[in-house]
């Protein structure tokens, strides 16, 4: 089967792809290959990227031609459907793995009920997706990518078959054929005038790289659509000319640019938007009256506005004059509201679509009444666990909304948790939020410092920069750690003082020698939360919560086995020094 593809796309400082193909059945009386291939335009090219894929339908299959066509059609489809903050693997492998559970359901394998009558749905797989200067792909079975690069041929993937003397070749992965499914992925980086080849195993199990580099060196500098097709024509009938007894698809693609926005552009497209005035009460902005100013500092103000054409209330924010040149600010100030419109979760603030054509760079939120958690904090020195533990189930649901999005909040502390008399809670303040699928295409300013508030930061990204959900994790255990008790678990630092070198110069404060009346339980999960090594934290959200839930007994035995040593470190070297001081007293005495 043959799916057309889209022709070449091009957008100004961004990626251009142009993608051509053939196919043909060739000697056999079907063809069960496919391939299909897209350039979005604009926006979901810079979100998603240009995808183009293979299948060849396992002629052992009585459904191999519908299962190629399908996993190609699918696969893209559902790809681009995923959503926008995921990075390219997250979502490739999410369409993937519900690709092949579905084409294994179809061939009865699920109730061990398959027979030569049974249909089969197996087919090879390979993907290539380009997106701002990074190809990604994605392959099962013997299909082949290729890339071509300076006359150069190389071979990207690896058959996954195994060579049988004077025999066919034993495919030993595709799509279908087991429920869990094994993907090879690649990442490479893409370069001007790279030309890849997607083709099937009629075709490069006929022709030899000599061959293919000649075919390959006789395309136009700058190829159009009908050069890859009329290229691609000529693959497919070489390898019937040598003998090739199957179907022969071949699809190319050319990078005929990559972006290359310099550090000088992203700033420039930063700063397009004027940072407006600081506002007065009776002001308006955009149809915006300001009937209050709820906050000003020197990053960025809020005001209490209401929408002149619907009478509703909503909290408008703008960044602060101060801050009109820095770019990594302003870099985080939209991302806050490019997050804002895509999160939808009933514990996170809601970001509005800004005005059309506005000329100033602000944002508008749904108003919320309440106060700080840090500002409950003060009014609430000693909560009881159950309070703790409610407003810690509504956080966590939060932040798995984030993770499900694939992103990361960077900066969870009390002032960016609001809640409401109801002990409503809603996630604000997010411009520092790590976006996958932002970060995989390099347009953003890199920050040479971490980001997070100092106690509350995770210690890998003190050390390294690194911050993920697990760094999240660490941050919301400090707050649960802190609600309870209004200490820190460990020593407070100011910027200046961050002189630990590893995670075991950081040492747990028992939260017992602030509240004794707390059940060991509860303090050993804060210690697990709040572990300095992420390897040692909890890894999910949800063992966090279940342990603040359903006390885990058998940890207090843990904890009452281990040496004093590994349970309470100063405490031991508190007691050696004790008694070496009083052996030293016994023999000066003597």
């Amino acid at each position: 089967m043959i799916s057309k593809t889209q022709s070449c796309q091009s957008t100004a400082a961004d990626l251009q792809l142009c993608i051509g193909g053939f196919s043909s059945k060739g000697l056999k009386a079907e063809n069960q290959d496919a391939f299909a291939a897209i350039v979005p335009e604009n926006h979901e090219l810079h979100a998603k990227g240009a995808v183009a894929a293979i299948a060849d339908g396992l002629s052992s299959a009585n459904k191999a031609a519908e299962a190629s066509q399908l996993a190609v059609t699918q696969f893209i489809q559902e790809y681009l459907a995923t959503p926008e903050t995921w990075s390219t693997q997250k979502s490739a492998a999410k369409v993937l793995t519900s690709l092949n559970n579905w084409l294994y359901s179809q061939s009865g394998f699920v109730e061990s009920l398959a027979d030569e009558k049974s249909p089969q749905w197996l087919t090879t797989f390979s993907a290539f997706i380009a997106k701002s200067t990074t190809g990604y792909i994605f392959h099962v079975g013997d299909t082949r990518i290729t890339k071509y690069r300076h006359r150069q041929l190389e071979v990207i993937t690896r058959d996954h078959n195994r060579k049988q003397m004077g025999q066919q070749a034993l495919l030993t992965r595709a799509l279908g054929a087991d429920n869990r499914l094994e993907v090879d992925v690649h990442q490479i980086d893409l370069q001007l005038h790279d030309l890849y080849m997607l083709s099937c195993d009629g075709i490069h199990d006929y022709i030899t790289k000599p061959i293919f580099k000649a075919l390959f060196d006789t395309l136009p500098l700058s190829p159009e659509k009908s050069d890859l097709e009329a290229l691609s024509k000529k693959i497919v009938e070489t390898a019937l000319a040598r003998g090739s007894n199957d179907n022969v698809t071949c699809l190319l693609v050319y990078v005929k640019a990559v972006p290359n926005r310099k550090l000088a552009e992203i700033q420039r497209d930063l700063s397009a938007k004027a940072t407006p005035p600081a506002l007065k009460v009776g002001q308006k902005l955009d149809g915006y009256l300001v009937k209050k100013v709820i906050h000003a500092s020197i990053r960025s103000h809020l005001y209490l506005v209401i929408d002149v054409e619907t009478d509703k209330p909503y909290v408008l924010k703008a960044p602060s004059a101060n801050f009109s040149d820095d770019a990594i600010y302003l870099q985080g100030f939209m991302r806050e509201a490019w997050v804002g419109e895509r999160i939808k979760h009933g514990n996170v603030m809601r970001v509005l679509p800004g005005r059309q054509n506005s000329q100033f760079l602000y944002h508008v939120c749904e108003y919320l009444e309440g106060q700080t958690l840090g500002e409950w904090m003060h009014d609430n020195p000693k909560p009881s666990v159950a309070q703790v533990r409610d407003i810690m189930k509504q956080v966590i649901s939060a932040l798995r909304a984030f993770q499900r999005l694939d992103l990361v909040h960077r900066d969870l502390k009390p002032d960016n948790i609001m809640i409401d008399q109801y002990g409503h809670i809603k996630l604000i303040d997010y411009g520092t939020v790590f976006v996958a699928s932002l970060d995989e295409n390099q347009e953003t300013i890199e920050a040479e410092v971490p980001f997070g508030s100092l106690n509350y930061i995770a210690p890998e990204t003190l050390l390294h920069m690194k911050a993920d959900n697990k760094s999240d994790l660490f941050s919301l255990g400090v707050i649960c750690y802190e609600m309870l008790s209004g200490e820190l678990p460990y020593k407070p630092m100011q910027r200046a003082e961050v002189t630990f070198k590893d995670y075991k110069d950081m040492h747990y404060r028992s939260i017992k020698q602030f509240r004794p009346e707390l059940p060991l339980w509860l303090d050993l999960s804060l210690q697990k939360a709040t572990e300095a090594n992420p390897k040692l934290r909890y890894q999910a959200f949800s063992e966090f919560f279940t342990d603040l839930s359903n006390p885990r007994l058998n940890a207090i035995e843990e904890y009452k086995n281990q040496p004093l040593l590994q349970r309470n470190p100063i405490l031991f070297w508190q007691s050696v020094s004790a008694l070496l001081f009083i052996g030293l007293i016994i023999a000066l005495t003597n």
